[in-house]
């Protein structure tokens, strides 16, 4: 019968297949063959199952002969599904490090690969159990309808037996499938063989999934020949057997292996697996051959380095041999030289090395700047640029050697630096110094190098009385040179000699700076300006080679940031503000002393006085005589009066002073005068006083009589004040009879003797008499006012 996949997956069909191809995963050449253990998870046959039964742990045995020792253990383990990759072996926890997966027309199957080689060297001989292998949460129902659910595992071992002749045993492996309706035919090529012998050859292979019950069409092929033995037919050669154990019910996977002597040339250096299956699926897990081979083992070592002082040039004395090979070393075998993983230099070996045979040679290197003086040399035989062997022997491992190299030569790495200080207190020009930063510049990175001090460069070149101090040495001149020798410490006659000079620069002393005032003039804010280089002759003392700047904190004068730039007309936003100058060596300016002194802007003082009040003369001003009033103040010898002025602001800043005080006309009632005082002596400000000029109504005058005749002289009845002071003033005229013969206001002319009111007298000139006035000034100070005035024609 054929393995039927569901009647869903035959209407879901895709034809689709991912897997990964068969590939050289190692390869050993040696006295090695291999071998391999394993067992089934299945209980039957899946073709035959009627459930999806499948257990979680199986085992099996390993017995190696005498004298096999293991030489690598690989376990694979696979199934159906996605795959389960933590497992248990032995009851030790392993996980996979590599995994294989196949796709089949929606349906997953898996397989992964962990190396266990000191697992199996510990445990030796006797059972391994693989355990916690669960793939029921993995199986489903297509899985066991198709009869395609699996599970299983082997361990293949690699030994070596030095009663085997040398052999190559090549491990393939990937995770291929052949016997869907698309795939009935597999084929993959082994390459890397190397084959010189047919005799003992033999061919083995991990496979899944087949049935001794399916065997349409199934055929194993090697170069177009059928492979076959007594547990695996022609016709079916994935029937669920172990070549090793001869066991037959290896359910669902086959650990089987071919002799092919027959199927193989001398010199074959690849093969072709066929594999075909019109019914069965079988996916092919790993493939190992093993055939008789001859292989040559180069090898190096160094024997020697030769350097020179002061030279970039080494002398390598190296052997290539043959010693472990099983077949001639050929000439032009490249060999390599590196220096730290900088290629130097390719040689090719000049004479074929017979098998237990070494050849020496020397060469001669030049190592680049780029190059620290201790550095690795490594040598390379028989690899290319990837790593790769370039001709096939039998051990790899043994194709480079290294050795760490230190050239004899030293040099300055950095020039020291001069080591300056600021003298102490004394200024004696004595000071402690440290040469370790000078140790570590001349140094750099250098190894095997030492820096030993000297006063002298004859002391230096002769290792003559070097310092012994030179962390804490007392310098006797100044300034003072030393000299530095950086000398190899495997080479003495090879050094360099470098110098420096210590300096001691004097700290200058700051002076004793005066607190500078200002007056508050201006708009008497408390900020002023001032010229804090005032102080700067103070400070400096007469000292030479000093510079002084001004900064706002002692954080900025310590650290030397934000010096203030207009030192001379500085701006103070404080009241006092604290200055702090900072003199400093104008050669070494570490070299310094910071001092203080306050800012302050002093109040002007404004004081106010006893003012002066008139009579208005006229829309509430008149003259005042401003020095009048200042009598009052009590000024010193030193002091003057020097303006007088409309406003505060003006007084402090001394601008707009009124041109004419001695006969000054207010423009306000009251109106505030300030008077500004000076001193001719030095840091005096000035002092301000105010007062008040202001008029009142004083009470008018009234005459008895006047003449309006033209003459210029009391031609109106004129009374005084009348028009400009009591603005609002009504004044009636009537004669001895009572009749009202004028009415004045501010909008009528003074009475001029003629009549404004009456039906028959209205502009007519009245006669020489008495007459009666009512006067309303419209004041409450003052009337109202009733009188005779006498009209004098």
């Amino acid at each position: 019968m054929r393995k039927l996949l569901p009647l869903l997956f035959l209407l879901t069909f895709t034809s689709s297949i991912w897997s990964q191809e068969m590939e050289l995963y190692t390869q050993f050449n040696g006295n090695f063959d291999y071998t391999a253990i394993g067992n089934t998870l299945n209980l039957e046959e899946n073709e035959n199952a009627e459930n999806c039964d499948i257990l979680t742990s199986s085992s099996a045995i390993l017995s190696l002969d005498p004298g096999q020792q293991v030489e690598a253990a690989y376990l694979y383990w696979a199934g159906s599904g996605t795959g389960d990759f933590e497992i248990l072996v032995n009851n030790q926890p392993v996980s996979s490090q590599r995994e294989f997966s196949l796709l089949v027309n929606n349906l997953d199957f898996f397989a992964a690969f962990a190396d266990i080689t000191s697992l199996v060297q510990s445990e030796g001989n006797g059972a391994y159990t693989i355990s916690d292998l669960d793939l029921l949460s993995f199986i489903n129902p297509l899985h066991c309808n198709g009869g395609v659910n699996y599970g299983g595992w082997s361990i293949l071992i690699v030994y070596e037996d030095l009663t085997l002749p040398s052999n190559q045993v090549n491990l393939y492996d990937g995770f291929e499938l052949v016997g869907t309706f698309q795939n009935n035919i597999l084929e993959f090529q082994l390459d890397n063989l190397n084959v010189i012998d047919t005799q003992g050859a033999k061919i083995g292979f991990l496979a899944w999934e087949g049935d001794a019950s399916l065997a349409e069409g199934e055929q194993l092929k090697l170069n177009g020949n059928v492979l076959s033995n007594a547990l695996n037919p022609p016709h079916n050669a994935f029937n669920g057997t172990n070549s090793f154990t001869g066991a037959t019910d290896l359910y669902n996977m086959d650990l089987d292996v071919y002799e092919v002597e027959n199927f193989i040339n001398i010199g074959d250096t690849s093969a072709t697996i066929e594999l075909t299956s019109f019914a069965d699926y079988v996916m092919v897990n790993s493939v190992v051959t093993v055939f008789n081979s001859t292989l040559p083992d180069p090898a190096v070592t160094i024997d020697a380095i030769v350097t020179a002082c002061n030279s970039r040039e080494i002398s390598v004395e190296y052997t290539i041999d043959n010693f472990s090979g099983t077949d001639i070393l050929p000439s032009g075998t490249l060999v390599t030289f590196f220096a730290d993983d900088q290629l130097l230099e390719e040689v090719f070996t000049p004479n074929d090395l017979a098998v237990g045979a070494s050849e020496s040679f020397q060469l001669n290197l030049n190592i680049p700047s780029s190059i620290s003086n201790s550095f690795t040399l490594e040598v390379k035989v028989n690899l290319d640029t990837q790593e790769n062997t370039i001709i096939s022997e039998i051990d790899p491992s043994n194709n480079t050697t290294s050795l760490a190299i230190n050239l004899g030569n030293v040099f300055i790495a950095s020039p020291p630096l001069d080591l300056e200080v600021c003298d102490d207190a004394s200024n004696d020009g004595v000071e402690i110094f440290d040469f370790s930063e000078n140790t570590n510049l001349a140094i750099g990175n250098q190894q095997n190098a030492t820096a030993t001090y000297y006063t002298s460069f004859a002391n230096a070149e002769d290792d003559i009385d070097p310092i012994t101090n030179p962390d804490n040495f007392e310098n006797t001149d100044n300034p003072q040179e030393i000299f530095i020798k950086i000398q190899s410490s495997t080479d003495p006659d090879c050094f360099a000699i470098a110098s420096f000079f210590l300096r001691i620069y004097q700290t200058p002393i700051a002076g004793f700076p005066d607190d500078l005032f200002s007056c508050d003039e201006g708009e008497m804010d408390g900020i002023s300006f001032f010229d804090l280089t005032e102080n700067t002759s103070l400070i400096g003392n007469n000292q030479q080679n000093v510079s002084i700047d001004y900064y706002l904190t002692q954080a900025d004068a310590e650290t030397d940031s934000n010096p203030i730039s207009n030192s001379n007309n500085y701006q103070n936003t404080n009241n006092p503000q604290t200055i702090y100058a900072v003199i400093y060596n104008s050669n070494y300016e570490s070299c310094k002393d910071i001092v203080s002194f306050q800012l302050s802007v002093k109040e002007i003082p404004v004081t106010e006085i006893k003012g002066d009040l008139k009579c208005d003369t006229g829309f509430d001003a008149n003259d005042f005589d401003l020095s009048e009033v200042t009598q009052q103040i009590s000024l010193s010898s030193d002091q003057e009066i020097t303006g007088y002025f409309l406003s505060l602001a003006d007084a402090n800043s001394f601008e707009n002073p009124i041109n004419a005080p001695f006969s000054y006309q207010n423009t306000e009632n009251p109106q505030r005068i300030f008077v500004r005082v000076d001193s001719n002596l030095p840091d005096i400000c000035s002092h301000i006083y105010f007062f008040d000029i202001s008029t009142q109504h004083c009470e008018p005058f009234i005459p008895e009589g006047f003449s309006p005749n033209g003459d210029g002289i009391n031609d109106t009845f004129f009374i005084t004040g009348l028009y400009d002071i009591f603005e609002k003033f009504q004044l009636q005229i009537f004669n001895r009879y009572g009749n009202l013969i004028y009415k004045g206001n501010n909008m009528v002319e003074a009475w001029d003797g003629t009549s404004n009111k009456g039906l028959n007298n209205v502009g007519k000139d009245l006669p020489t008499g008495t007459y009666f006035y009512i006067l309303d000034l419209k004041d409450p100070e003052f009337g109202p006012y009733k009188g005779w005035v006498y009209l004098n024609r």
